[in-house]
């Protein structure tokens, strides 16, 4: 081939040859690829990109569309949109999703084509430079598993059987086969007709293969390549034919052979032979960067973007470069030059798919790349030098520190929420995740909660149906909001539970996984009134009163029919009669169960003053003396129950603000923490090590998080979560 157009620093010509340098780089990238020729059919991909869409090394290409090559849903933006932007524009790039021949999933990648021409500006192909950007493992191509397949491939390829009588002349082809020497189906052939239509430059090539194989002396193998000018057409084409004489006696009596076009094939072949400009424009247009190191290990060859990193030696080897690549081992120990890919390759081994190292560029840049080596092998198979690959993967990099960034900020929301974060394997029927709170809320640890039937257990048998129904829409993709009461194992209390379903759609964009938010509305409580009374005149007349005030009322003609189910009840207040001395436990017993169910005791003290203080200290928080006036008992029970509203508020604004609070960053809740201990900008910054600036920035992070308008609303915030000033404890 014509000599290299990429140079050695000294500006001479380098070997090995280019086209065996651009072989091994085409043979040791990660990226997919490909080139086709004029006529957009594809003619070469190397072995990275055949497996990324799961063809075989042998696999003939030249028959597939470009279109093919991608997911269905992506064929049409191929074919509408960049493959004629291509041709306008010379260039198009995009994401797009490679289909896998083999049935394995495909592969999301960033596609980059452009168009190739000749030294004269015509056009003669286009090349594609694919870089995998999925975070997903690709499947590995299946290999074609049934005759049939395995025909229809054949068909694609165009073979045509052909038989030669050596004695006679004779030829028998088919159809296809006298298309290629442009006869029509009918046409007579013998030998004469044969020659006659091969290139008159690959004539006498094919007379000595013919001469080889009829030599009773060989082995009677015919394998050549040649060119045909088509009689009728005059079309040039190539054609490879493979085929083997049969012998009698000493003398040759049959020919068997196939024969396949591969003009395509040999014009791409051509054209990488003959063309420096498009192999020194494919180097220079690679995203990556690729070099040959020589066995001292200087870099004697390198494309633009390894150019970039300013590298006249392999890192392991000069100590000035090597202080700017850093890559850690998974111990967390700092890797020696000597376990560099670089230095690996040269001592024959394929560090593949790399390593990943912080580079630090000339102007303190950091970013992250991904580096990979191959030895260099000469004729002799001999190490001569190593292929060096580098990826810049800063973009992954960094999406997979933020991706832990919001790790963590769930895992401190989730750990400081007083809602119930819950996560569920629809398919196993597997509780995956439960918040810290579901103790709080359930009255249980969250293992002994491990799967969908236990969770649905728990659930109010009245509401069970309507949460089991919830599931099911949840799992065709639906998100709803549900009430339903549950009943805690350890004291069968009843809590009100307001949960948010929502479904978790896979990479294939099936629902096996669902997610939800439950909030315990049990404190949220309305006009809700329970009356004790043995004597059913007085029950009457006092739920009479209730209902007439518009309280939702439920009546119990006994205080042990109360407390029987009293740990299961809604907050509400509780007017209780009192007509024996014992009535008095009720309200000693809620009291001691710290439950939302104030008592307002009513009796009657016939002169004894001790009578109502008795009543107060047993846990009722009013006393009233019949006969009641009714507006008396109302304003009663309507203060008994703004204190429970009162207590409610005030949970319910801690949980808020620890919800507030749980959102910040490490670094905005040290910037909260100063403030609440009078600290300015200039002094936190101090304490922290950062600029007042910077200081201020997460300081209006830290106050659009908490919803405050001032300081003093962000400490009442804070506060209320029991954030304390840095430096402080509640000790």
């Amino acid at each position: 081939m014509a000599s290299s157009g990429l140079r050695n620093h000294s500006g001479a010509a380098m070997t090995p040859s280019l086209e065996t340098l651009f072989a091994a780089v085409i043979r040791q990238s990660q990226a997919f690829i490909g080139i086709a020729d004029k006529n957009l059919r594809p003619v070469f991909v190397n072995a990275a990109g055949r497996k990324m869409v799961g063809l075989q090394p042998n696999d003939d290409i030249s028959a597939i569309p470009i279109p093919d090559f991608l997911h269905p849903g992506d064929q049409v933006i191929i074919r509408d949109v960049a493959l004629p932007a291509l041709l306008r524009d010379g260039r198009w790039e995009g994401e797009l999703r490679f289909r896998n021949f083999g049935g394995g999933a495909g592969t999301t990648v960033q596609w980059r084509a452009f168009t190739l021409y000749d030294d004269d500006g015509d056009l003669i192909g286009a090349a594609t430079i694919s870089t995998d950007i999925s975070a997903h493992k690709r499947a590995e191509a299946q290999l074609r598993t049934s005759e049939a397949r395995l025909q229809a491939a054949i068909d694609l390829v165009g073979l045509s059987a052909y038989s030669w009588d050596p004695r006679t002349g004779a030829l028998l082809w088919d159809a296809r086969l006298k298309a290629l020497w442009g006869l029509s189906p009918d046409a007579y052939v013998d030998d004469e007709v044969w020659l006659s239509a091969i290139h008159p430059d690959d004539r006498p090539r094919v007379e000595a293969a013919v001469a080889a194989c009829t030599d009773p002396t060989g082995d009677g193998v015919y394998h050549i390549r040649y060119r045909v000018i088509g009689i009728r057409d005059g079309i040039e084409r190539w054609v490879s034919t493979h085929g083997r004489t049969g012998f009698e006696d000493g003398q040759p009596v049959s020919f068997v052979g196939v024969v396949v076009e591969i003009t395509a094939q040999m014009h791409a072949e051509a054209a990488l032979r003959q063309s420096e400009h498009r192999l020194s424009a494919t180097l220079a247009q690679l995203p990556i960067g690729v070099g040959l190191v020589d066995p001292d290990g200087n870099i004697a060859l390198a494309n633009q973007v390894l150019g970039s990193f300013a590298l006249e030696r392999i890192p392991s080897v000069e100590a000035e470069a090597g202080g700017r690549w850093r890559a850690y081992a998974p111990d967390g120990r700092r890797l020696s030059p000597a376990e560099y890919p670089g230095a690996r390759g040269l001592r024959g081994e394929t560090v593949v798919p790399g390593v990943d190292f912080i580079f630090t560029h000339p102007d303190g840049r950091e970013c992250w790349t991904r580096v990979s080596a191959a030895p260099f092998h000469n004729v002799d198979h001999e190490v001569s030098g190593a292929i060096v690959v580098v990826q810049d993967i800063d973009r992954e990099k960094r999406a997979e520190a933020a991706l832990r960034v919001s790790e963590e900020r769930f895992r401190r929301f989730a750990e400081h929420s007083a809602n119930v974060l819950w996560l569920a394997d629809l398919e196993s029927g597997r509780l995956d995740y439960l918040s810290p709170a579901f103790a709080q809320v359930w009255g249980m640890p969250a293992e002994d909660m491990p799967d969908v039937a236990s969770w649905l257990a728990s659930v109010h048998p009245e509401d069970r149906d309507g949460a089991a129904r919830a599931l099911e829409r949840v799992a065709a993709g639906e998100t709803l909001v549900l009430k339903y009461r549950i009943v805690r194992a350890t004291d069968q209390a009843v809590r009100r539970i307001r949960d948010t379903f929502f479904p978790i759609p896979a990479a294939d964009g099936r629902i096996r996984s669902a997610g939800g938010i439950a909030q315990d509305d049990t404190a949220d409580i309305g006009l809700r009134t329970y009356v004790i009374a043995a004597g059913d005149d007085a029950r009457r007349s006092l739920v009479g009163a209730l209902q007439a005030a518009g309280y939702e009322v439920q009546a119990f003609a006994s205080a042990q029919a109360f407390l029987k189910v009293a740990g299961s009840l809604m907050p509400g207040c509780v007017v209780l009669r009192l007509e024996e001395p014992g009535d008095l436990l009720v309200a000693s017993d809620l009291k001691a169960a710290r439950t939302h169910l104030p008592v307002v005791a009513v009796g009657a003290s016939r002169g004894d003053i001790g009578f109502g203080v008795r009543a107060m200290k047993a846990g009722a928080v009013d006393f009233l003396e019949v006969p009641l006036v009714p507006e008396v008992l109302l304003f009663a029970v309507r203060t008994a129950l703004a204190e429970i509203h009162a207590k409610a508020d005030q949970a319910r604004g801690r949980d808020e603000a620890r919800d507030r609070i749980a959102a910040l960053s490490a670094r905005e809740r040290e910037v909260l923490e100063g403030l609440l201990a009078g600290g300015t900008n200039k002094t936190i910054g101090r304490t922290l090590g950062l600029s007042p600036r910077t200081v201020e920035i997460h300081r209006a992070r830290v106050m659009e998080a908490l919803g405050a308008h001032t300081l003093p609303e962000a400490v009442l915030t804070a506060t209320a979560a029991g954030v304390r000033p840095a430096g402080r404890s509640d000790a």
